[in-house]
């Protein structure tokens, strides 16, 4: 089932060396050491406490722990880089000046946001896709295939766009389509059709092409080249730690709706306990028992608690069309010498790098 990525990431590499100017610094700064390791235990001690918050819950100390000491370490990470920042000849491998602009800040925080609301998508509906339509899993990545295509579609416009009305209007207008498109999904029944489907998946590719680009124009445009390497960074560790967030989160959500509407008068307790487990262990409880009702019982279920992932991703998809009416600028500072059209998307190959890692991953972006 991977080697389907192999072609893909291949065909990213390629494309980015031939299409991507390089834009690497002229200045040779030294490294710094404790930075990148404080970043680097900070953010794999947070991936990973999320992720067994998922599947333990969030009152475990198999995840409290490591977020608790994830949560440490990275304001220890903070810390050193402000100490770095201030001595004469400190270099730290995070300029925190960079959050000192307001595009630069906001650009991050709703590319964040975005990241959380597309786990919804990305996180329930292969789930969805062969646990409740039978489909295999080369199956349920064509299945995911409007999506990927609303999002390219959208994000050959989103420059023009966000010129003729402004990166605020423009995020806001993504976010704004993500969560219609989600709120859509959020009425899925047990017998819902795949073109129901794959057009609400099409329409939650528009908004993600929109606000995807637009985001990150903003978070990487007023960056000279010497620091989009770093901006790009902060940007993509973000996003990297927003997805098993939004999974770990999300994932209680569907596993607790899917467990409350579950009917499991007679099993055994083994076999009720695997039924509760996930999906894929009712199917094979139910294939097991030669019991249709079983497993029309567990796949509605599963669509409960599905519609209820999806509502949570909503709700956070309206919260980044509010949060970039509030706080996103229009455009940020003129760069001396440019137009504001030149100004706009100035940061295009950063950007260009960023979107096709992320199709190359196969996260929408994902």
């Amino acid at each position: 089932m991977f080697l389907i990525n192999v072609p893909v990431a291949l065909f990213g590499f390629l494309a980015v060396a031939v299409l991507v100017p390089d834009t690497k610094s002229e200045l040779s700064p030294a490294i710094d050491s404790v930075g990148i390791v404080g970043s680097s235990v900070g953010l794999v001690c947070l991936t990973y406490g999320f992720i067994r918050a998922g599947e333990h819950g969030w009152g475990s100390l198999g995840a409290l722990v490591p977020l608790m000491l994830g949560v440490a370490v990275i304001v220890a990470f903070f810390s050193w880089e402000r100490l770095l920042e201030h001595r004469p000849a400190g270099e730290p491998l995070l300029d925190l000046s960079l959050f000192r602009s307001p595009s630069f800040l906001w650009g991050v925080i709703l590319f964040t946001v975005l990241t959380l609301a597309l786990i919804g998508l990305l996180f329930t509906m292969p789930q969805y896709f062969q646990g409740v339509l039978g489909a295999s899993p080369e199956g349920s990545g064509v299945r995911l295939l409007p999506a990927v295509g609303g999002m390219l579609v959208a994000l050959l416009p989103a420059a023009r766009l966000a010129r003729a009305i402004g990166a605020k209007l423009t995020v806001a207008a993504g976010f704004l389509i993500l969560a219609i498109a989600l709120g859509i999904g959020s009425t899925a029944t047990l017998t819902t059709g795949t073109g129901f489907i794959a057009g609400w998946m099409a329409l939650a590719g528009v908004g993600t092409g929109l606000t995807m680009a637009t985001t990150a124009s903003a978070a990487l445009v007023e960056l000279s080249k010497d620091r989009a390497g770093v901006g790009s960074g902060v940007l993509q560790a973000l996003k990297n730690t927003g997805a098993p967030l939004g999974s770990a989160v999300l994932g209680s959500v569907l596993a607790s709706t899917y467990v409350s509407h579950l009917r499991l008068v007679g099993l055994s307790p083994l076999a009720a306990h695997t039924v509760r487990q996930s999906i894929f262990g009712g199917i094979a409880v139910a294939h097991a028992m030669h019991s249709p009702p079983l497993l029309t019982a567990v796949r509605g279920a599963f669509v409960h608690g599905t519609d209820a992932a999806l509502l949570v991703s909503m709700g956070i998809a309206f919260g980044g069309c509010v949060l970039s009416l509030l706080f996103l600028p229009s455009s940020g500072p003129k760069v001396k010498g440019r137009s504001e059209e030149e100004r706009i998307y100035a940061s295009r190959p950063e950007i260009d790098r960023l979107n096709l890692h992320s199709i190359a991953q196969g996260v929408y972006p994902g």
